[in-house]
């Protein structure tokens, strides 16, 4: 075992040399010029701790100016990066309250040798509301149109359907639903999960979770199908047994996933003039007419050859009206 003076001569001008440059970086720090920097507009962030109360709104004011001492490159770097009030509430005592800034909540990011010499203002306004929390309804927004070779097979399917709100009692009291962002069909180009993310932009620092859902879509080829000579039905109000249609049938161009239409019963579907549309004809009379389809399953689109008919009540029996009958 080597003895202590020899352990400490060996490689003597190593350890001589690691010596001198710790006395230099010591002393470059130590000769670093010292600088004092006026931060202007600096964000307050608060951090409610009373899960009893919420923030109203911004605080007042909403930011602060800061006049901060230090090494004049740490200064440099924390105008770089930038800096914050962080306010700790940890105990709200009434819905208006003035607080004294603390110079040890302003955020530093661990740059040593940096001070706070002052914070303007010297204290800040909040105000609060009682916080209620609650249960609500998602609300799917869909815009756009699927690729033309696609259709939906299934009606859009969200997971969850609901999300938990924490926020105040005045703001979640007329909260029937929660949008969320709108999901665009252009993007679909097969079956899928997509990720939608809560639209908080009208929810005033409320929080939800969780923070988004899940959307299912099912998509199949479009399938289209024709059927021809559908006869419009004149409805079994008073007065429609002598009424007369024009065209008295109609080709119906089905538009849907391949699995729904050619499933769909023809038989279900009614192609009529409404009763109403022909209530008070005087004999002889003449309208113009919409068409209304009923009878036709979800996520099935029906065109029909035209959207308009002629309807005329006849003068006297109603003869060949009978054909136009249910």
């Amino acid at each position: 075992m080597a003895s202590a003076p020899r352990a400490l001569t060996k490689n003597w001008h190593l350890k001589l040399a690691s010596i001198g440059l710790a006395i230099f970086l010591w002393a470059l720090v130590q000769s670093e010029p010292l600088s004092e920097e006026t931060f202007s507009a600096v964000p307050v962030t608060v951090v409610v701790s009373d899960t009893t109360w919420i923030l109203s709104g911004a605080p007042s004011p909403p930011t602060v100016d800061l006049r901060l001492g230090g090494p004049a490159r740490a200064i440099i770097g924390l105008a770089r990066d930038g800096t914050t009030l962080r306010v700790p509430i940890t105990s709200v005592g009434s819905r208006d309250t003035i607080i004294t800034v603390q110079r040890e909540w302003v955020q530093l990011g661990q740059r040593a040798g940096v001070t706070v010499e002052s914070v303007s203002p010297q204290t800040l306004n909040f105000t609060f509301e009682r916080a209620a929390s609650r249960t609500i309804p998602l609300a799917l927004r869909i815009q756009g149109e699927l690729p033309s070779n696609l259709a939906l097979s299934t009606e859009p399917a969200l997971n969850p359907a609901e999300v938990a709100v924490r926020g105040s009692e005045s703001r979640l009291r007329g909260l029937d639903s929660i949008p969320l962002l709108p999901f665009d069909l252009r993007q679909v180009r097969e079956s899928g999960v997509f990720t939608i993310a809560v639209d908080t932009a009208g929810l005033a620092g409320a929080s939800v979770v969780p923070p988004d859902a899940a959307l299912g879509v099912r998509v199949e080829a479009l399938e289209e199908r024709v059927l021809e000579s559908v006869i419009v039905q004149t409805g079994v109000g008073a007065g429609a047994s002598n009424v007369v249609v024009d065209p008295p049938t109609v080709q119906l161009r089905l538009a849907g996933a391949r699995t729904l239409v050619t499933a769909m019963d023809p038989s279900l579907l009614q192609v009529s003039v409404a009763s109403e549309s022909v209530r008070g004809m005087e004999p002889g009379e003449v309208r113009r007419v919409r068409l209304q389809i009923d009878g036709l399953p979800p996520l099935i689109t029906a065109y029909p050859s035209t959207e308009v008919v002629t309807v005329r009540r006849q003068v006297g029996p109603a003869g060949g009206a009978e054909r136009n009958r249910p």
